[in-house]
């Protein structure tokens, strides 16, 4: 029997497209008007950011705008995934339609295939032999959500192709060459689609240099795969994802008062993370150093709490984790203090417009009894984190016996953590 297809990790690249005239937005380019005290170009890249595989960034823009287009998506921003991404941030003069200005994109990407065995060995048919894939998403669609993002490359890296279709509203009508209505389609069968669209990356470059060579143009690049690559697979998309066309699509934005109120400008991060105990190895927990024979082993201090704590901050923030920032094979943070990590970790944070509201930590370890040196490790967090003690909490637990933790060869420790934006930043 056939093995079913499993999602491959090969990298992720992410092409927005942002060369468009705007005209119908009045002129003014849509992806540079503020939303929320960002922009709307900014605000469409955000989903992206937490994307573990994510290789590169290329936006397409209108020729001479690179300066413009790379100011709305932001220095700071720009600049960090310059440093973090393995091939950065490219800004790509577009054409004169969508379909060459997504073909202009691609070509800014390298090439990457694998060889048939390969291919055969992930359980895929040969149409499908690249590890690679790109996202192709319109920079005025602010409102997709990570998970959205995260499923549509599932699906993509499954399937070789996948698109969000979203439900329609209203009942659809074919309206015939006479001005009646020539058809009733059924509703539920006729969806809108969306983006991200995802696709193998050397498939999509085949198709466009098929399409190019035929001089076929379509709407979007699904029709394209469809037609030249194969089939494509549809995943439920979101009401929210719509994108901006006119001035007042922006008017459904709420205002910032009313983002406050109903929490719309706050995000929450979860963090997790378990050490083994040994001998020779201090005992810290949130920075403070405990008398204990046994400590955290770790390429750092070990400090399994800061950990849990850094990964639910970079969370909430769409950061990545704290691997990705503070890499484990990186001789310079060998026995580094993990308070020093946690300390840049908020100043990341703070850089894209976000501050911590509180920070919850639970501590599972069976000794030593925590409850004395809680008041101390709350205030310590706090410090580093630069915000009042009263917004910490650090609980302990045990596994009453239970597992490794139970039996006192490890700790545990987990953090939520939630954060809002900036009254003086506004929207990263």
């Amino acid at each position: 029997m056939p093995r079913s297809p499993e999602p491959r990790r090969g990298r992720i690249f992410l092409l927005l497209t942002a060369a468009g005239s705007s005209v119908r937005f009045g002129g003014s380019k849509k992806e540079f008007a503020k939303l929320g005290g960002s922009t709307v170009l900014r605000c469409s890249l955000e989903p992206f950011l937490n994307l573990n595989d994510l290789c590169q960034v290329v936006i397409t823009c209108q020729p001479g705008m690179e300066d413009e287009t790379r100011k709305a998506v932001g220095a700071d921003l720009a600049d960090e995934l310059a440093r973090r991404l393995p091939l950065g941030i490219r800004f790509v003069p577009g054409g004169s339609t969508r379909q060459e200005s997504v073909a202009a994109g691609l070509e800014a990407m390298p090439d990457s295939s694998i060889s048939a065995g390969a291919a055969e060995d992930a359980g895929l048919e040969g149409e499908f032999p690249d590890e690679d894939i790109v996202l192709v998403h319109d920079a005025a669609r602010p409102w997709a959500s990570s998970a959205l993002v995260a499923e549509v490359a599932n699906a993509t890296r499954i399937h070789g192709a996948a698109i969000p279709l979203s439900d329609l509203a209203d009942t659809p009508k074919e309206l015939g060459d006479d001005g009646f209505i020539a058809a009733h389609p059924e509703r539920s069968r006729i969806k809108a689609a969306q983006t991200p669209q995802g696709f193998y990356l050397a498939g999509l470059k085949r198709a466009h240099k098929a399409a190019r060579d035929e001089g076929r143009v379509c709407t979007d690049d699904s029709s394209l795969w469809e037609r030249f690559e194969g089939r494509v697979f549809a995943v439920q998309g979101e009401r929210e994802n719509r994108k901006i066309t006119f001035p007042e699509d922006l008017s459904n934005e709420r205002s910032d008062e009313e983002c406050e109120e109903i929490g719309m400008d706050m995000r929450i991060g979860e963090g997790w993370d378990i050490h083994p105990l040994v001998e020779g190895r201090v005992l810290v927990l949130g920075g403070l150093e405990l008398d204990f024979p046994k400590g955290e082993a770790g390429h750092s201090d070990g400090d399994v709490l800061w950990h849990a704590a850094i990964d639910a901050i970079l969370g909430a923030a769409c950061l990545g984790d704290i691997g990705a920032h503070f890499p484990p094979g990186d001789r310079k943070w060998k026995d580094a203090d993990s308070s020093l990590l946690a300390s840049a970790a908020a100043g990341l944070a703070r850089d894209r417009g976000w501050e911590i509201v509180n920070l919850d930590c639970t501590v599972i370890i069976e000794a030593p009894r925590l409850g004395p040196h809680r008041e101390a490790i709350r205030d310590l967090m706090a410090s580093v984190l630069a915000i009042p003690p009263d917004r910490v909490s650090v609980k302990a637990k045990t596994f009453e016996g239970f597992g490794e933790v139970g039996e006192g060869r490890a700790v545990e420790a987990r953090a939520v953590a939630l954060l809002r934006r900036s009254s003086s930043r506004g929207r990263s």
